[in-house]
């Protein structure tokens, strides 16, 4: 008997587990994509340096991290998700 219940308490911290993970990557995906398009919109559409343009992102996305390159942004969540914004001249920022 004890052995059937451990086995339940196994695949319930599973499943739960694996829930979690995908709710925390989804919300990672959509943060991730909201940093890199308001950095690059900031940086390469209005001109702004990065220092002005970080104060735009809400404090709840400060786990989020940036790299600026060339004519892109990159905003991840390590470990979870990443999104790619890059600068179209003709038509502003767009996610990749």
């Amino acid at each position: 008997m004890m052995r059937w219940v451990l086995i339940a308490v196994f695949w319930v911290l599973l499943v739960g587990g694996a829930l979690l993970y995908e709710c925390a990557r989804d919300r990672s995906t959509v943060g991730a994509g909201y940093v890199a398009k308001e950095l690059c919109s900031c940086i390469f559409v209005a001109g702004r340096g990065i220092d002005s343009c970080r104060p735009d992102i809400p404090p709840s996305m400060d786990r989020v991290e940036a790299e600026l390159g060339e004519d892109r942004v990159r905003a991840f969540v390590p470990y979870l998700e990443q999104r790619i914004a890059r600068y179209e001249p003709p038509y502003g920022c767009m996610l990749y």
